[in-house]
């Protein structure tokens, strides 16, 4: 198996954390590129090009200048969903905020470690495990299919799971500011939601008719 160059987008405007990263990168990953933007508004202009194999998303930095209209702190859970829809998103901030991610992870788009002496060769850990999976994925190419339904299950996942987390995010989060108003109207932001749920089931019907058709080709290549 050859490896693949890997991307990892580092979300953070603390330079030590930056740097005492990329050291960690630098000692336990070979072959890794690394690219590093200090709020989320910069990370969302590089994913519109390129989508990295794993986020690092430092918690504070979402509170940077240009992430949120006049000043205004956005949710953590709604700037993990976002970004989620692109890679996985691996989180070092406070424990209490733990619990704002629990559905993003136990979908499987996020994992979360809090901020101590400790965190960094804890996000290390979760980084590698979301990179081997990444690879795998990689690595299982359309012409790879005939070798077995484990390796097409392991591309299905894969595809289908960010499109899928991002529809499920974005429609709870929608739900649940619904239902603190009570005034029967979308609340702010509603419509840019409801706009980011129908391309991504644009997206996820796309994704499942291109997968259908490359199996399918490959299961009846005189087709």
């Amino acid at each position: 198996m050859q490896n693949r160059e890997q991307t990892i987008l580092l979300v953070s405007d603390d330079a030590a954390l930056c740097a005492a990263a990329r050291r960690e990168f630098e000692t336990r990953i070979a072959g890794l590129r690394v690219a590093a933007v200090n709020n989320v508004g910069a990370a969302r202009r590089i994913l519109e090009d390129d989508a990295p194999a794993v986020i690092l998303l430092e918690e504070a930095s979402i509170a940077a200048e240009g992430d949120g209209p006049r000043g205004q702190v956005p949710r953590l859970d709604a700037v993990v969903t976002s970004l989620a829809v692109y890679a996985p998103v691996v989180v070092i901030g406070t424990a209490e905020q733990r619990t704002e991610l629990s559905a993003l992870i136990a979908a499987g788009a996020a994992d979360y470690v809090a901020r101590d002496g400790g965190c960094l060769p804890a996000a290390m850990g979760m980084i590698q495990r979301r990179l081997r999976q990444a690879q795998r994925v990689a690595d299982c190419t359309p012409e790879r299919f005939n070798e077995g339904l484990e390796d097409f299950g392991e591309v299905l996942r894969h595809e289908l799971n960010n499109p899928l987390t991002g529809i499920l995010g974005n429609a709870e989060l929608l739900l649940a500011d619904i239902h603190r108003k009570n005034d029967g109207r979308l609340p702010n932001g509603g419509q840019q939601r409801v706009e980011t749920i129908a391309a991504l089931a644009v997206r996820l019907r796309e994704t499942v008719r291109r997968l259908s058709q490359e199996w399918e080709s490959r299961r009846d290549p005189a087709g």
